[in-house]
């Protein structure tokens, strides 16, 4: 990296001198300070058009619920209907099938983490590539797993007492099982990093002391309990927040979500906004302790930090042979369970029956459409997230105030479930003054809204790497702001920003809740389509477009991510390049 920034730096010597320049000094300086407002005005009409006005307006008429309308009288009917109308139970649904799903994937994340950092298995790698796998697979994916499997016609139909057992899994067993497979990246990252950190002389100073081995353990737990809580925290606030598996398996089992709840109120006629926006403020108070946790554990990670100059980590752990093994059955089953039964019951499913390519024919021609849409509005929105996502993050990483205001927005945008910006986009957005409902760029907006929070704290690190020198340096040889950018900050931010992009694509392509209020009439996106397949009980159908949109996807992403190292490679290879 800093090579490749030498080099350029070296290149310059080719271009005028600062004194050449016509614009003197002072212009110049002016112009970049009126550039620099200009941008920051933008970022600030960005945050209101995307979440400020439809957020604001929306969730104000819980309370008053003739705002849109100009009475600002204060009522609080809507919290009574919102709570008796369903809302109770939704609810208590939603937090006790994120409190056991959260339950279930700590214990495992934290193996999993262990089996990955602080062991020398061999195969020890294959974990962290299946969890991004299980990251990126969208949660319909999963839950429509467990359906094709317990379907009357799947690939358990010759079995009718593994059939019959295998209903269980359609119910509220079936949804928490799901979501703990969604949640089980988020509470393997916290403790990975943890136990990447941690150091070796809390347990080396135990020994000396003469500590029992249920000592020690305890200790190890202490100075884990940081990362176990916002383990916890993450996996509770991603599985209450969650539509797709409420969507799917919690209506096909008459077990209302919060979130399909608040959809369901959306998309009735008569639709009732006051309703709605009372039960998305009780499902972001269901959110509220999680994410206290959350902050309190990461106040309490300063206490227990051990990177320093006499860090050591750990040393490595050689289990047995017979403890491989072991290890080794635990990690393949939860494989099977996590990815293996979506992928292989879409398969079963797919090519079950007679005539399979001209199944697959038709289920293309179904598909296609659907994916081509998708295609297009995921690299709309991955690119305006990631122009955005840039200057958010070098303002996120300056000491201003501004800097902290967008971080704090950002941290509350990552909280806020999907289906709520979702509900309020159709309310505000259908307004006299603001009618772009039902069309393809108000859907681009709220994949935006969706997609820049995690992409802003994706290159936030690489940014904040990028020292001011370089550009100093820049400016001293000659090079415009312009020009700096292109051959200084490009060439060192290529890789965060070709993975912030394609990991913005990637979620678009798979968005679910927005997709489903905001799509136009006639253009139904990728997720959309699965769905009305799964909710009409086309199970074959569902299978096809299942397999053959994950393949695309796929294909897709190869070919970004080659292209990104192309052009990264190009970017390197500028004239005056040594090499």
């Amino acid at each position: 990296m800093v090579q490749r920034a030498r080099a350029a730096l070296s290149s310059v010597a080719l271009l005028p001198s600062a004194s050449a320049c016509a614009l003197p000094r002072r212009v110049v300086r002016l112009l970049l300070r009126a550039a620099s407002r200009l941008g920051r005005a933008g970022l600030l009409l960005a945050a209101l058009a995307l979440w400020g006005w439809p957020l604001g307006g929306f969730l104000l008429q819980a309370f008053v619920p003739g705002l849109v309308h100009g009475d600002l009288h204060v009522h609080l009917g809507a919290w009574a209907q919102a709570w008796s109308g369903g809302g109770a139970q939704a609810l208590r649904n939603t937090w006790l099938a994120a409190t056991l799903a959260s339950a279930l994937a700590l214990p495992a994340g934290a193996w999993l983490a262990w089996l990955r950092e602080r062991t020398l298995l061999r195969w020890r790698g294959w974990i962290e590539a299946g969890i991004w796998l299980l990251l990126v697979m969208p949660g319909y994916f999963v839950a429509s797993g467990w359906m094709l499997l317990a379907a009357p016609v799947g690939p358990l139909a010759r079995w009718p007492l593994a059939l019959g057992a295998a209903q269980w899994l359609l119910g509220p067993a079936g949804i928490v099982i799901s979501l703990a497979f969604k949640a089980l990246p988020y509470t393997f990252l916290a403790l990975q990093l943890s136990l990447r950190a941690a150091s070796a002389g809390p347990q080396e100073a135990a020994r000396v002391l003469g500590l029992s081995r249920r000592r020690r353990l305890l200790l190890a737990v202490a100075a884990l309990l940081p990362a176990l809580a916002a383990g916890f925290a993450a996996a509770f606030a991603e599985s209450a927040s969650d539509f797709a598996i409420a969507a799917t398996l919690g209506a096909g089992s008459s077990t209302i979500m919060a979130t399909y709840a608040i959809e369901q109120a959306v998309a009735a006629l008569p639709v009732n906004f006051p309703a709605a926006a009372a039960a998305s403020w009780m499902l972001l108070a269901l959110l509220l302790p999680a994410l206290g946790l959350q902050s309190l554990a990461n106040r309490r990670s300063a206490s227990v930090r051990s990177l320093g100059p006499r860090h050591r980590p750990p040393a490595p752990v050689q289990p047995t042979a017979r403890a491989a093994r072991a290890h080794a059955g635990g990690v393949a089953l939860l494989g099977l369970l996590a990815l293996g039964v979506p992928l292989l019951s879409a398969a079963a499913m797919a090519f079950s029956g007679s005539g399979h390519a001209s199944h697959f024919w038709s289920a293309a021609d179904q598909v296609l459409p659907a994916f081509a849409y998708s295609l297009r509005m995921a690299v709309m929105a991955a690119t305006a997230t990631t122009l955005l996502a840039w200057p958010a993050a070098r303002l996120v990483g300056s000491r201003h105030a501004l800097g902290r205001a967008v971080d704090f927005g950002l941290t509350a945008a990552m909280a806020l479930p999907g289906i709520v910006l979702a509900a309020a986009y159709v309310r505000m957005y259908n307004l006299g003054i603001t009618p772009w409902y039902g069309g393809s760029g108000l859907l681009a907006m709220a994949y935006v809204a969706l997609s820049l929070p995690a992409a802003t704290r994706l290159l936030q690190a690489p940014v904040a790497q990028l020292h001011g020198s370089l550009t100093e340096a820049a400016r001293v040889h000659g090079l415009s702001a312009a020009q700096a950018l292109r051959r200084i900050d490009w060439p060192l931010l290529a890789p965060a920003l070709g993975a912030a992009w394609l990991m913005a694509a990637l979620h678009v392509a798979f968005e679910l809740p927005a997709s489903q209020l905001l799509y136009p009439a006639g253009h139904a996106p990728l997720a959309v389509a699965l769905l009305d397949a799964a909710s009409g009980l086309q199970l074959r159908l569902q299978a096809q477009l299942q397999l053959l949109g994950m393949g695309l996807l796929l294909g897709f992403a190869a070919i970004a991510r080659w292209s990104f190292r192309r052009a990264r490679g190009a970017s390197a290879q500028a004239p005056g390049d040594p090499r």
